[in-house]
């Protein structure tokens, strides 16, 4: 065992000489055999071994007992010991998920620290090669995305130096082997027996039936776990191409924006690839409830033939069309991006994303460009309106009898259907549309003036 181990560090390169690392030890047997690993490895590599070891507070006395175990093993071995209690159900409300998830997070919380307050290097799990199994076994099950099978990295960054896994290249029975050999007397939690827990069920009933078959399919899950890390290595590095014709601003919680033509001008791979990255940013990380299906709606979208149309994802992140340009953006209410404004002459009001109208008396009826606008103070009602619009708003235009629809103008001016509901636009007191900023301009009354100019101008710092 001690040589597959020494192999697996030297072609990973996960242990350096004059390192500091700590080992995180339940007191279970694969943490346990780990840190006696280590201390049997501290002369060679002129190591500084830290154990540390948390009590979540579910056991009661048992889980006590067992950061009491670890720190005497820790002493008796001649390592450094740092131990914790924390209140897992305390944690669990205030952040509303699950026991293991919380009992997850204080645990890693805790370890970052000792790493933080020892200059650790390196953070070593006694995760196994059966662990790999199951974890990709269930990543398989949950989810029929390649992207979501990749198991439990050999090392990755953590704090300010690395997670390691020097034991993913041994089996669940090595290491009780090795225990035995070494005269370890590991402390067993007896809620790992429980099939209630996913994990505790594909352990006891899925994995061993895997084993008869192939009883070296640990080694088998572990390569396919680095190859598959390797290849999504290269593929990321490839798709970060496609992302820079994507305009990407605000991280988790952000807004992302690119063109249909030029994303489709990639790969398939590359652009599902792309997708992926793109709600990792949005996301922090890409969470569970994205799966096989929200990447075949979206994919559906590229292909719609409607100019306008739009999706639903998790925690109301949108995903909008309209003609060329698709929008990944956290949704907002009707409320929130409705906008009425009162607008009286010598003032101005400013808009929600920062642009400007103003209302100034003129001497004539100039206008110099799309963004300003003249009328008759006399067949107006003051004070005008700045406002988003509402569902029957008719215009009527210059030079034209009758009547439009302001909907029907920002369909024929392919305005994007996501900038309508804040699109501004003018009316006078008594809700004649007068002006539909940037886009075409109402009548005014300007036909037969006989009172004094008003000069509306839109600026857009």
């Amino acid at each position: 065992m001690r040589g597959t181990v020494h192999s697996f560090i030297k072609k990973h390169n996960l242990v350096k000489r004059n390192q500091t690392i700590v080992v995180a030890v339940s007191g279970g047997p694969d943490s346990l055999a780990l840190l006696h690993f280590f201390i049997r490895l501290k002369e060679d590599y002129q190591l500084r071994i830290i154990a540390a070891s948390v009590d979540h507070g579910l056991r009661g006395e048992d889980s006590l007992e067992d950061v009491r175990y670890v720190k005497e093993a820790a002493h008796k071995w001649g390592a450094e010991f740092y131990g914790t209690s924390v209140d897992v159900p305390a944690y669990k409300k205030e952040a509303g998920i699950g026991t293991q998830e919380a009992a997850r997070d204080l645990r890693y919380q805790f370890l970052a620290k000792v790493m933080d307050e020892t200059g650790a290097d390196q953070l070593a799990l006694g995760h196994h090669g059966d662990d790999q199994a199951e974890t990709m076994l269930m990543q398989l099950t949950r989810s029929a995305l390649p992207e979501a099978v990749h198991g439990m990295p050999v090392k990755r960054p953590f704090a300010n130096g690395w997670i390691i896994r020097p034991f993913l290249c041994l089996s669940k029975a090595e290491i009780q082997q090795y225990c035995e050999q070494n005269g370890l007397k590991p402390r067993i939690d007896a809620s790992n027996e429980d099939t209630e827990y996913t994990r505790n069920a594909f352990r006891k009933h899925v994995l061993p039936f895997l084993k008869e078959i192939n009883p070296k399919l640990h080694e088998h899950m572990q390569h396919m776990s680095e190859r598959v890390t390797e290849d999504r290595t290269f593929m990321k590095s490839e798709a970060e191409k496609v992302l820079k014709n994507v305009d990407m601003t605000g991280g988790k919680g952000g807004h992302v924006h690119f063109s249909k033509t030029t994303f489709q001008k990639f790969p398939l791979a590359l652009q599902r690839t792309a997708f992926h990255l793109i709600l990792n940013y949005l996301y922090g990380n890409q969470i569970e409830e994205i799966s096989f299906i929200h990447e075949e709606m979206f994919f559906h979208l590229l292909q719609e033939q409607k100019p306008n149309a739009s999706l639903d994802f998790p925690r109301e992140l949108r995903v909008i069309r309209a003609y060329d340009a698709i929008t990944f953006t956290f949704s907002q209410s009707k409320e929130e991006t409705a906008f009425h404004a009162s607008l009286y002459i010598g003032k101005q009001v400013t808009l929600p994303d920062g642009s400007m109208i103003s209302l100034e008396a003129a001497d004539s009826s100039e206008e110099s460009g799309k963004y300003v606008y003249t009328c008759d103070s006399n067949h107006v009602t003051l004070p005008l309106i700045v406002r988003t619009r509402r569902p029957g708003d008719r215009i009527k235009l210059r030079g034209m009898n009758g009547s439009k629809k302001v909907k029907d103008i920002f369909i024929d001016q392919k305005i994007p259907a996501q900038e309508r509901d804040t699109w501004p636009l003018v009316t006078d007191l008594d809700g004649q549309v007068l002006w539909l900023v940037g886009l075409r301009k109402g009548e005014g009354c300007t036909r037969n003036p006989s009172g004094t100019w008003l000069r509306l101008q839109y600026k857009n710092n």
